[in-house]
């Protein structure tokens, strides 16, 4: 009795797959919901009667986004915050202003400068925590000098460099920072320069230190990154060099035409001697 069931049964499953298959087909493909209906944003309305709600993108579909527009785009439920450090607001300069440098305001940044510094020309230490940062959060704060809660960054006076730490030493993590390493040492550095050399009366001195990762006169000297006593007079003027002559004695190379590091240069005269 069973072996006779048997044959039906499984034909009967057969018959049943097969006309849904065939159902299937000719109903089209399934739509997912909210692609036609009430739920369609009137944003993407068809622009006439002849156009069919299915060609349109409802509220349920996200336009995408270029892939080289992914690293600029804000996206996920922290896309307000993403966007508020890159809106910082900064006071205006008036480029303009009249400054009048004191000797006194230029001996204090000068102070300032040098407890900054193993010694004079050495780059400065990092006077705060750099744990869990990256050297583009270096770069957001010391690009511009970005001014935030009373306190000014100050501005990079080189190019950009992908490693800060390799030359501004970090101060040390806080379960270290009450330890004394402090080393004893009798190492004294050259005095750190006051004032450049005029060829004559009202001429402009001349740059009294090396222009070696100092490219960037205004991070000292300029606008409103310059340090107290040390501002140029006329911020508005942008090349420097035309008017105060480099130090050649600082920036070219010694008289014995020998540079430690690097191998002997072969010099030849206008003969090719």
């Amino acid at each position: 009795m069973i072996s006779r069931i048997a044959p039906l049964f499984f034909a009967g499953v057969i018959a049943v797959a097969v006309v849904g298959f065939f159902v299937g087909i000719m109903a089209g493909v399934p739509q997912p919901d909210g692609m036609v209906g009430s739920g369609t944003h009137p944003e993407f309305q068809p622009a006439d009667s002849s156009q069919t709600l299915t060609s349109v993108a409802t509220v349920k579909q996200i336009p995408a986004v270029a892939y080289a527009d992914i690293a600029h785009t804000s996206m996920g439920p922290t896309k307000g915050w993403q966007a508020t450090p890159q809106a910082l607001p900064q006071p205006e300069y008036d480029l303009y202003t009249k400054i009048e440098p004191s000797a006194a305001e230029k001996e204090a940044s000068s102070q300032v400068r040098a407890s900054r510094r193993a010694f004079n020309g050495a780059p400065p230490i990092i006077p705060h925590p750099v744990e869990n940062t990256t050297d583009a959060a270096c770069y957001a704060c010391h690009s511009n000098g970005v001014k935030m809660a009373g306190l000014k960054a100050s501005v990079m006076s080189h190019e950009f460099l992908g490693n800060c730490v390799q030359c501004h030493a970090p101060m040390a993590p806080a379960p270290f920072q009450e330890v004394d390493a402090s080393v004893q040492t009798s190492f004294v550095g050259l005095p750190a320069p006051k004032a450049g050399q005029r060829a004559y009366q009202g001429a402009p001195p001349t740059i009294p230190h090396s222009r070696w990762m100092r490219e960037n006169c205004s991070a000292c000297h300029g606008g409103p990154n310059g340090w107290a006593g040390m501002e140029s007079t006329h911020p508005w003027r942008t090349n420097c060099t035309q008017c105060h002559a480099p130090s050649a004695s600082l920036d070219q190379m010694p008289e014995s035409g020998v540079v430690s590091m690097l191998p002997p240069l072969d010099v030849v005269d206008n003969k090719g001697e």
